[in-house]
């Protein structure tokens, strides 16, 4: 029997707001003193009155729009009752049955074919929890605090994902949804973007309708890694125990980052009855629909849509391009760069016939050296336009010096590490250096001349058929000139030389 995994998933992820979501409390999350951002309400006191945060409201609707959402003109805020030694009021405001933002999709796939919609349930709004700390050898437990009303948006989507790569993919997108929203800076190492998994195996009826399975829950993923190991491994342990007759538990597991592994936490034989009731201290959530417009009007341009735009307007590659859209920074630069080079095209060169092609080539170039070189020089750090010394203007030049070969690809790798160390604009540290191009004929062939005669055997090997001899002797002439001279006129002038011999 074949068997189909079905799974949904539940994402949690900290907004990024200025403060908490019902009190002044400072919203931080590299706050390491523990119960340093705390007051009466986030410490859930009793008599104490919650005002909610607009700002976390305005970017979950904003998330709902770039998620294809339905925006609700009307929702509320209701408790949701549980115990828990990390929830101090004994219930979390969250959203119930009228939540911000009600359906919607998310398309993932990266254009090869394999594109895939996933339907979103849900996206509400509610409180984060206070964090747990167990030490080591200890027989106690600890509580801060500082997490305690962080707001919190929470995204369902319906059981249409049927990979580890799938979900993988999912959560990759709106990683990147979130980022270019500023909704949230969605680390999952920080805990600001946390999912679970619900997964089932299901079978498919004679007449071919779906018969869904036990589902089980893994809580807790935190990174990219956990969410694609523990969907895969669940696929396969789930898989294993069907095709040996066994049954699966309904239960809550957990994953081990070292065993790359999930484990049993706990059997869950129903739904836990929250005891949903409407919020009284807080006022129903009113928006209108010119409101709604307004908002929908600022996603503005979203990952696939950039991501499908590099690939036509600058013809990169979907590896490039890819880089581009998760390094926000880095791909913002690029397109400072082209934007001068375009310019320089249409009122230098003046020729625009041919003005597309010329821009893709020099697109192509410029990604090359932001992608390789440049992410070599800043050995991982972090591309940041206010602090990387080469102004896009001074890259543009640099990328027209390569294009139009003026500088050779030894010269510009020199040139580039003086511009990222220092800045400064690359016509001079030529200059300044005494990097300029040989391209006087005369000379360089009189260098080819000399290197002929040091080098018999390579011209011997040459002429016996060996053409790594040719490469060699090129290198050997570029060598004696330190990378200066013109490669087309070393190429020429050793094919004339070798020829007449």
């Amino acid at each position: 029997m074949d068997y189909i995994p079905t799974i949904g998933l539940e994402i949690h992820v900290e907004l990024k707001t200025e403060s908490k979501m019902f009190c002044s409390c400072a919203n931080d999350p590299d706050q390491t003193e523990p119960n340093k951002n705390i007051c009466p309400v986030c410490l859930g006191h009793p008599g104490t009155m919650p005002t909610a945060n607009q700002e976390a409201i305005r970017k979950t609707r904003l998330v709902g729009a770039a998620l294809n959402s339905q925006i609700n003109e009307y929702s509320k805020f209701d408790r949701k009752n549980y115990f828990y030694p990390d929830l101090p009021k004994g219930y979390q405001i969250s959203q119930y049955d009228l939540p911000l933002c009600s359906g919607g999709y998310l398309q993932i796939g990266r254009g090869d074919g394999s594109e895939k919609i996933v339907r979103i349930t849900r996206v509400h709004l509610e409180e984060d929890t206070a964090k747990l700390l167990h030490p080591d050898d200890a027989d106690h437990s600890l509580v801060d605090f500082n997490r305690s009303g962080l707001p919190l948006m929470e995204l369902v989507t319906e059981p249409d994902i049927e990979s580890a790569v799938q979900a993988l993919e999912f959560v990759e997108e709106l990683q990147l949804i979130l980022r270019c929203l500023t909704a949230s800076d969605a680390d999952m190492e920080k805990g600001q973007l946390r999912a679970e998994v619900n997964i089932s195996m299901a079978t498919l009826d004679p007449d071919g309708k779906k018969r869904l399975g036990t589902k089980v829950e893994i809580k807790n993923l935190n990174s990219l890694r956990a969410v694609e190991g523990a969907v895969g491994y669940e696929i396969g342990r789930q898989t294993d125990l069907l095709r040996e007759g066994k049954k699966i538990i309904q239960e809550t597991r957990g994953w081990d980052d070292i065993r790359y592994s999930t484990f049993a936490q706990r059997e869950k034989e129903e739904a836990f009855d929250y005891r949903y009731f409407p919020e009284p201290d807080i006022p129903p959530l009113i928006i209108s629909k010119e409101e709604i417009k307004h908002l929908q009007a600022q996603v503005g341009e979203l990952p696939a849509q950039k991501r499908n735009r590099f690939l036509s307007q600058y013809g990169l590659d979907p590896a490039t391009a890819e880089i581009f859209v998760v390094n926000r920074n880095l791909g913002n630069y690029f397109e400072k760069v082209v934007s001068e080079l375009e310019e320089w095209i249409n009122v230098e060169e003046g020729d625009t016939s041919n003005t597309q092609k010329q821009v893709h080539a020099m697109a192509k170039l410029t990604a090359n050296y932001l992608t390789t070189d440049v992410q070599g020089l800043l050995k991982g750090a972090g591309f940041d336009e206010k602090e990387f010394k080469a102004t896009p203007e001074n890259f543009a030049e640099f990328i027209k010096l390569i294009y139009r070969k003026e500088i050779s690809s030894k010269i510009a790798k020199t040139v580039l590490f003086q511009m990222v160390q220092s800045g400064g604009d690359p016509t001079q540290i030529i200059s300044q250096n005494g990097l300029s191009q040989i391209s006087d004929e005369k000379k360089i062939t009189a260098i080819v001349d000399q290197v002929l005669q040091k080098n018999p055997k390579a011209v011997s090997d040459y002429k016996n058929g060996k053409q790594n001899a040719f490469q060699f002797l090129t290198g050997q002439v570029l060598a004696a000139t330190q990378g200066r001279a013109n490669p087309d006129l070393v190429r020429q002038a050793l094919l004339d030389r070798l020829s007449k011999d």
